[in-house]
């Protein structure tokens, strides 16, 4: 092995692997000269490697602790990595044990926040994390899957087969996309809400969707639906609550003259969005569609007469 390149890779591999390494089997191995190899090696120690020479066992090695697959995080990434595994852990004892492997990969002491940064996420039930870890298996096989539904907008128990493309987080709940056979179409599941979930021996060839488009258009969980434009007249008193965040890509705010603001959103349906502006009543008013507008006027009379 001629290639000055090709034989420094060698070593390095070696090392890291921890093979016993020596001058005269660094001569057979890349078929150089006794001087070529001590240069080879005085080369990668100048270049930052920590190679030192380990008599007792008759070995060159890397000093211990260092690996080539184990690379030193600096102070900023330790605590990205602490962040988003404080986040992540609540998502299922799966991901959880991914990101204790992932430390272990990493050559990490064991990460914690800091103390001055309290981060709290409500972790899901055992149902969830069950279903979830049957289905990522589904997706990745592209395997159809079987399972009791009930929606919380139903009392009945309904059987579905759904060919599973994607999940996704939204308000503290897990939901599935995928096309389900029984409508023909494609919709939208909660985690919570599956039981008796199964695996089937059938494959199926998924079709181009893409899960940034759906959801970038979409409000809260609520995917399908038409898209249509939501107009809404929020007062002074409830302006900061509502700039203090984008609540959807195709938002839009215009001053109004009485300190309020008016906000527009293109979204697919009416439903998501519904759920949302009944978070800051009485701050906010519907102005279009007028549809919207009758729905939740007639709801909050609803809502009236039971306090009455």
């Amino acid at each position: 092995m001629s290639n000055k390149f090709d034989s420094l890779i060698t070593i390095l591999n070696k090392l890291d692997r921890n093979e016993k390494v020596t001058v005269y089997s660094l001569i057979n191995d890349i078929e150089v000269s006794e001087r070529s190899v001590h240069r080879y090696l005085q080369t990668l120690q100048i270049a930052g490697f920590p190679i030192h020479y380990d008599r007792e066992k008759g070995t060159y090695r890397f000093v211990e602790g260092f690996s080539l697959k184990k690379p030193n995080l600096s102070v900023e990434e330790s605590l990205s990595f602490a962040l988003a595994k404080n986040l992540l852990k609540n998502f299922g004892t799966g991901i959880e044990k991914g990101l204790n492997s992932l430390e272990q990969r990493l050559d990490m002491k064991e990460t914690g926040l800091p103390n001055y940064l309290i981060f709290k996420a409500a972790q899901p039930p055992a149902l969830v994390t069950g279903n979830m870890s049957s289905l990522q298996h589904a997706i990745t096989n592209f395997k159809t899957v079987a399972f009791a539904y009930k929606s919380v907008y139903s009392s009945k128990t309904i059987s579905r087969e759904i060919d599973p493309y994607y999940l996704f987080y939204n308000d503290d709940i897990w939901y599935l996309r995928g096309h389900c056979h029984l409508r023909n179409d494609f919709r939208t599941f909660a985690l919570d809400r599956i039981s008796s979930i199964k695996v089937l021996n059938k494959h199926f060839v998924p079709v181009d969707i893409s899960p940034e488009d759906e959801l970038s258009n979409s409000f809260g969980s609520v995917i399908d639906g038409k898209p249509v434009d939501v107009v809404l007249r929020v007062d002074a008193a409830g302006k900061a609550f509502i700039t203090r965040k984008k609540w959807h890509q195709s938002q839009k705010i215009k001053e109004l003259k009485d300190g309020g603001i008016e906000v527009r959103f293109r979204v697919n349906g009416t439903e998501g969005i519904k759920t949302w502006i009944y978070r800051w009543l009485p701050h906010v008013e519907v102005i279009a569609p007028k549809k919207l507008r009758d729905t939740i006027y007639t709801e909050l009379r609803g809502a009236i007469n039971k306090f009455q």
